[in-house]
């Protein structure tokens, strides 16, 4: 009898300690989960523990670490969209308040009434330029905007890449020749077709060479070609001191390394043309050669 009791009163004690440790694990968890609750973007990741091993309790700690890491992981990624709004926001404010600048500048100038001819047309002709500087600003955001979200219409169908190339390159023989720009061009004969928007490869390869005549110094090199079932299309140009950390985000939107950064740089060039070569099924890259800035496109035949 007397170790019956000695049995019940141990086996009462082993109980009400297991009860004492489950609810001291129970206000730890709430505790914890209550300072999860009040933290934010800031507040290192945290996780639940148990002060003492609890089989019942393991499961759900385990799902609520997974939870709590999920929940992390989303606020992280907010404040950096978060932070890249924010400079999207000033990078834009810099692009458009560079031609609304001169506009507004050259308007005032306009008012003169002893102005001359000669002068008050100069100043219109600025005007002039300067606002299709701003419309095309616009039009690029609106554009990328459009390309971001899936909205941009494109109608994929058989595309010969050298006549479009070459009256590109026609177009802006002037540009280049006023530059003192050296062409090395290198179009192999008799390239397939690719699948692609006849639209969207004319966009392409003007971003391209409006890129290569801001930033590409004094020469410029073209190759078309076919490697397999793919048509590669490459552009060399001077680096400018790009390094391969520049390289590394020179398809983002805005990408403004400093010395790239000029008044006529939106630093939406080389994303739209990211954005148009990806939606339409082909793949780009960049990279440093030396001295050379390499942008390549792999067009997928038709």
């Amino acid at each position: 009898m007397f170790l019956t009791l000695i049995f019940f009163i141990a086996l009462s004690a082993v109980l009400l300690a297991l009860l004492l440790l489950e609810r001291q694990s129970l206000k730890r968890l709430r505790d914890d989960l209550s300072a999860v609750n009040h933290s934010d973007e800031s507040t290192p990741n945290r996780r639940l523990s148990l002060p003492a091993p609890g089989r019942s309790l393991e499961a759900l700690v385990r799902e609520i670490n997974v939870l709590m890491d999920q929940k992390q992981t989303v606020q992280v990624e907010s404040l950096r969209r978060e932070k890249a709004l924010r400079r999207q926001i000033a990078n834009i404010s810099h692009d458009l308040r560079t031609p609304l600048t001169a506009i507004l500048g050259y308007t005032q100038l306009l008012k003169d009434p002893a102005l001359s001819a000669e002068d008050r047309a100069e100043y219109l002709t600025v005007v002039e330029k300067r606002s299709h500087t701003l419309q095309t600003l616009l039009t690029g955001f609106y554009d990328l905007s459009r390309m971001e979200s899936g909205e941009y219409p494109l109608n994929l169908c058989p595309v010969a890449l050298h006549p479009i190339l070459c009256e590109l390159l026609a177009a802006f023989y002037e540009d280049f020749t006023d530059k003192d720009i050296h062409l090395e061009i290198d179009l192999e004969d008799g390239l397939p077709e690719v699948s692609a928007d006849a639209g969207a490869v004319t966009r392409i390869f003007t971003n391209l060479i409006q890129n290569s005549l801001k930033h590409g110094g004094r020469y410029l090199e073209i190759h078309q070609y076919a490697e397999g079932n793919t048509v590669i299309t490459v552009f060399k140009n001077e680096a400018g001191g790009l390094t391969e950390s520049d390289i590394a985000s020179i398809f983002d939107r805005f990408f403004t390394a400093d010395r790239m950064r000029t008044g006529q740089n939106t630093g939406l060039g080389l994303a739209i043309v990211k954005n148009l070569v990806e939606a339409m099924g082909h793949r780009v890259t960049a990279s440093l050669d030396g001295s050379l800035f390499s942008l390549r496109i792999y067009w997928n035949q038709a």
